[in-house]
Order: structure tokens, then C-alpha cells, then sequence
């Protein structure tokens, strides 16, 4: 048994085997909780700085700001134009 020590053991030989499966669960580390304490501490980041509402709105945003809003402003117009002509063509036919 000795040669059968030095050989890498197949996970699925290990899984069938009971024989087998205790030595290798033996060997293995017990790093569980060390893994969960590794993990927690490389997720944890900085909170940034929330930024203020007017320095963000320069330039490019800016720009980009006014142009939705005229796109939003001449839809809603154009809806309530569309709106006022049919109701005018409503009442005109009746």
C-alpha cells in the first residue's frame, strides 16, 4: 500500500471508495474558513465621494442634458398638438 500512497488518487476512485476516501479527506487541509475570511476581505472597497450635482453636469453631460430634454419637450408638444387635432376633428364632424 505503500506505491498506492505516492500515486495521485482519481477523484472518482475516492468518491467509490470508502477505503480510500478516508486517508484523502485526512490529508486534506482545513482551510474552509480561511477561504470565507480571504473572500471577505478582498471584497470590501472604499465608498468614493458622492460628486455634486452641478460639477458633474459640465461639458459633454451637459450638452448631452439639453439634448434629451429638447427631444423630451418637442415629443411632449408634438403628443398634445396630436391630441388638440383630433379632439378639433372630433367635434367637427359631429
Amino acid at each position: 500500500m505503500v506505491a498506492a500512497d505516492l500515486e495521485a488518487i482519481s477523484p472518482e476512485l475516492v468518491l467509490v471508495s470508502p477505503e480510500l476516501r478516508g486517508p484523502a479527506l485526512a490529508s486534506l487541509p482545513d482551510v474552509t474558513w480561511q477561504a470565507f475570511v480571504e473572500r471577505t476581505r478582498t471584497t470590501i472597497r472604499p465608498i468614493p465621494s458622492p460628486a455634486k450635482p452641478m460639477e458633474s453636469l459640465t461639458g459633454a453631460a451637459a450638452a448631452r442634458l439639453r439634448t434629451w430634454l429638447v427631444y423630451a419637450f418637442t415629443t411632449v408638444l408634438l403628443t398634445v398638438g396630436a391630441t388638440l387635432a383630433m379632439t378639433v376633428i372630433a367635434d367637427a364632424t359631429r
